[in-house]
């Protein structure tokens, strides 16, 4: 059976992929961690440079997987959140209720 495309053109909307730091350095460093936690990692994002400070992660693949870089996604969540959304009603237009304009009682 084949898979079915958009039912009615509508599909559904992705946010945009978060922008992440790569793992630059990680290791042990011999002293008491956090419960769960076993070795400290350094991030680098390759987009803005940014570095973050060493930070307890609970493995290697939770190291490689990568943070989210907070500068570059701050700023990318500043823009989305100025832009007008076109499901946000207009301030001009009139109120409509069923399709029929409102009317006021004498």
């Amino acid at each position: 059976m084949a898979r079915q495309g958009d039912l009615f053109g509508w599909k559904r909307p992705r946010s945009a992929p978060r922008i992440l730091a790569h793992l630059t350095d990680c290791g042990d460093h011999g002293c008491v961690y956090q419960p769960g936690m076993r070795m400290v990692a350094l991030f680098t994002c390759p987009h803005c440079q940014w570095e973050s400070r060493w930070i307890e992660m609970p493995s290697v693949t939770a190291c490689r997987k990568g943070i989210a870089c907070e500068p570059c996604n701050a700023e990318r969540a500043k823009a989305r959140n100025s832009v007008g959304r076109p499901h946000e009603p207009s301030n001009s237009a009139p109120a409509r209720q069923n399709g029929i304009a409102s009317q006021s009682a004498p």
